[in-house]
């Protein structure tokens, strides 16, 4: 294991460890990217104020967000796929927000269901919802968030139309998968990573496949989002 002193070198491990379909998921955007690149420099740009001469003794970054007492005001962001990137992904990362007293907030899209986390973690999340079309399907949804006990729910707006992510294409990475010949000999690769997915019985949108109507495997998931 190299030793990991800042986020860039766990960049870099990531990016070894994990296939090439999946780490350009989370590292690349739709279209152009351009957003995809200004909200990264828009986010490089956000400083710490420096004081000097004050008293440290009491010094603390804990705070509340939503009504919940959080050691940093920091929330681990939903990803979708995140158990791809990692076998039972959501489930470790919602242990490590745990641990570092700070909110999880699970994704609607994720490899893990919202169940399958709240039986293997300790502590409430927060979950993500789209607004989607079928009505019925998000009522059982959010009771769903509501019965496992979700703290807040994160309602993104800005999905009505869905960018071209020229790398997700090239890379076979749809419902259902397209995988390529190169996808397939960089997935062999990572002996890790597919060892850890065959210790799992997770692989596919743990919230929604069985869950919405008619939507059983990647193909039928693929005709009820259109």
């Amino acid at each position: 294991m190299p030793v990991i002193t800042e986020i860039a070198d766990l960049k870099r491990l990531y990016r070894r460890r994990v296939p090439r379909m999946f780490y350009d998921y989370t590292e690349s955007g739709s279209w152009s990217e351009q957003t995809f690149r200004e909200n990264s420099t828009d986010f490089s740009k956000i400083r710490l104020r420096q004081r000097i001469a004050v008293d440290l003794a009491s010094r603390s970054v804990a705070t509340r967000l939503i009504g919940e007492d959080v050691a940093m005001p920091l929330v681990l962001a939903p990803v979708g796929l995140l158990g791809m990137q990692c076998a039972d992904g959501e489930i470790w990362a919602a242990r490590a927000a745990e641990r570092a007293g700070v909110p999880f907030c699970l994704s609607t899209m994720s490899i893990c269901s919202i169940e399958d986390v709240a039986a293997n973690t300790g502590k409430p999340f927060w979950f993500q919802v789209y607004t989607l079309k079928d009505n019925d399907f998000m009522s059982r949804l959010l009771a769903r968030a509501r019965a496992v006990g979700c703290t807040a729910i994160v309602i993104t707006v800005d999905l009505q139309v869905l960018g071209q992510r020229h790398k997700d294409i090239k890379n076979g990475l749809s419902a259902p998968p397209k995988l390529t010949f190169a996808s397939i000999a960089n997935m062999m690769t990572k002996v890790r990573w597919g060892l850890g997915m065959l210790g799992t019985k997770r692989r596919s949108f743990g919230n929604i496949v069985g869950h919405a109507e008619g939507v059983t495997d990647p193909t039928s998931l693929s005709s009820w989002t259109a």
